[in-house]
């Protein structure tokens, strides 16, 4: 079985279970891996925090120490690959040579011929992709859904849950393959989260749920945004407005008020991962600053508290 694409940054190591957090549920998964209890982890790769190419408790401890806050990161480092030095090379100038006046000679002018005018030729007007119709989707308790079909690209899932018990939805291709974990919270819950499809096909939602749920799944296309000075707020897992972006530096200034994971990710809005602005633990005040190209952007906000987002070109 294959599970759908984990980012590399060293800042998510430890997320064994592939929800975008890093907690003791990992650490748990971990230990249960080492005891014989579970034979796989969804997030295998980013489990091994300390590198040492083995899974084993001593991978959970460290992740227990990094989600209380003992440890500012973790992860195996990465050693930069030295980039060579341009080799000089010479140029030779080459000698001058002799050069000689020819004597002119009149000739005729001839006339000149007739030319035509050239006609325009219209130029088709490329046909904007239309953006699919919204997919609803509704139900009580657990429930593995329908198939439905998506476009590839960026991908909005609006959920929302009055349970009291554990509340997570897996995305599934129509292969089974598990692609992405959408949302994995306790009793009631209203939020959203963007990913980026890369092929278009059938899909399912594995749904776990105690209570009434419903998840509105969009795929917006041809959008326009919003251009800094921008600020944003709001309250837990989220999706912002789409964002205008001038290719350059962009500052992004964050706050947290919240107990848990704080994670923000930039996404193009084709769908394309650009950067993890912060993966913090807890409250959170700070600023990032990263390089852009001109284009629309949207962020993806896990969090438990209040936020604030203030962006700047």
């Amino acid at each position: 079985m294959k599970f759908g694409p984990t980012p590399s940054w060293a800042a998510l190591f430890g997320d064994a279970n592939c929800d975008g957090n890093v907690n003791a549920l990992d650490a748990a998964l971990l230990l249960q891996l080492s005891a014989g209890l579970i034979t796989t982890l969804p997030c295998a790769d980013k489990a091994d925090v300390n590198g040492d190419g083995t899974l084993n408790p001593l991978d959970a401890a460290l992740v227990l120490q990094f989600s209380a806050g003992l440890l500012q990161s973790i992860g195996p480092a990465h050693t930069p690959t030295p980039t060579t030095p341009p080799t000089a090379t010479s140029t030779s100038t080459p000698a001058p040579t002799a050069t000689f006046t020819p004597t002119l000679v009149p000739t005729s002018t001839p006339t000149p011929a007739a030319t035509s005018t050239p006609v325009d030729t219209p130029t088709n007007t490329p046909t904007a992709t239309p953006t699919p119709t919204p997919i609803v989707l509704s139900g009580n308790g657990q429930e593995a859904t329908s198939i439905f079909q998506l476009k590839n690209g960026l991908t909005i899932f609006d959920m929302k849950h009055d349970g009291n018990s554990n509340f997570a939805i897996w995305l599934l291709d129509g292969t089974g393959d598990m692609i992405d974990l959408l949302v994995n919270e306790i009793g009631g819950f209203d939020g959203s989260t963007v990913i980026g499809l890369d092929d278009a096909g059938g899909y399912l939602l594995d749904i776990s749920a105690d209570g009434n749920w419903n998840v509105t799944i969009e795929q917006p296309r041809n959008v326009s945004g919003t251009s800094p000075p921008l600020n944003i707020s709001g309250h837990g897992q989220s999706v912002s407005q789409f964002i205008s972006l001038q290719g350059g530096l962009a500052r992004f200034e964050m706050t947290h008020d919240g107990n848990s994971n704080f994670a923000i990710w930039l996404f193009e809005d084709d769908g394309l991962r650009v950067d993890l602005l912060v993966n913090e633990i807890g409250e959170f005040d700070g600023s990032t600053a990263i390089g852009v190209d001109d284009g629309i952007y949207i962020l993806d906000i896990s969090a438990d508290g209040n936020w604030k987002i203030d962006i700047t070109q």
